[in-house]
């Protein structure tokens, strides 16, 4: 083993954990941190130069640089991977015109089936399933028991069942 050899793997043993440590948080994942750090120190041994052997600043900037220039090329190759792509591939989160019709027809069948309902069934319906009341609250509100509530309730998904069939 040679003087370089040596001093190269002191360098390895004493700066390891806190350039891994360094690199994880500008990168923000362990495996790659472990990675960039590998380099430097395959790029160090690969320098015909002795001078950047006796610190820790010449590696602490070789990792920071390598670091920096990972980052900066997961960037590129997103926007790259982006770019890519055909914007008519991409599928629209809206519903199309004739599922909006639909969606609108189903939605008028229901609100005149409701309205159909007796009052107080209606009611109940509406203050439940609508606007998200409990059954205390709605008892409460009109004046009717809880049991009472709940019955109405049933009652007119029942209603609406047999008025509404799935087609």
């Amino acid at each position: 083993m040679n003087v370089r050899t040596l001093k190269m793997g002191k360098l390895y043993e004493a700066e390891h954990s806190r350039l891994r440590s360094f690199v994880r948080r500008l990168v923000g994942n362990p495996a790659t941190a472990e990675d960039l750090v590998q380099q430097a120190f395959t790029n160090l041994i690969g320098r015909s130069e002795d001078a950047a052997l006796d610190g820790s600043a010449y590696i602490t900037q070789t990792v920071r640089n390598l670091a920096l220039n990972h980052l900066r090329d997961v960037r590129r190759r997103a926007q790259v991977e982006l770019s890519g792509l055909e914007i008519e591939h991409v599928a629209d989160a809206l519903p199309s015109p004739e599922m909006a019709t639909l969606y609108r027809s189903e939605l008028r069948r229901l609100l005149e089936a409701i309205a159909q309902l007796p009052t107080r069934r209606r009611e109940a319906f509406v203050l439940n399933r609508i606007e998200g009341l409990s059954y205390d609250e709605i008892a409460v509100r009109m004046g009717i028991s809880r049991n009472t509530v709940i019955t109405q309730v049933v009652a007119a998904l029942a209603e609406l069942d047999r008025r509404l069939p799935v087609k």
